[in-house]
C-alpha cells in the first residue's frame, strides 16, 4: 500500500511538472557559474603573468643598479 502511494505521489508530481528540474537547475544555476569561474580564472592568470613580468622586471633592475653602485 505504501509503495503504491509513493508511486501514485511521484506520478503526480511528473504530471504537474512540465518543466525538467535538472534542465531548470544546469540553465539557471550552472551555466552562470561556469561563466563567472572562467572569468575569475583568466583574470587571475592575466595578474599573474602580469606580476611575474614585473617581478623579472624588477629584478633585472636590481641587478643592474647593484652592479653600478654597489661594487665591492
Amino acid at each position: 500500500m505504501k509503495t503504491e502511494l509513493l508511486n501514485e505521489f511521484y506520478l503526480l508530481q511528473q504530471s504537474r511538472a512540465s518543466v525538467d528540474y535538472s534542465e531548470m537547475i544546469e540553465e539557471r544555476v550552472y551555466t552562470p557559474l561556469k561563466g563567472v569561474n572562467k572569468k575569475m580564472t583568466t583574470w587571475i592568470a592575466e595578474r599573474g603573468h602580469m606580476l611575474m613580468k614585473l617581478d623579472l622586471k624588477l629584478n633585472s633592475s636590481l641587478k643592474h643598479l647593484r652592479k653600478k653602485y654597489l661594487k665591492f
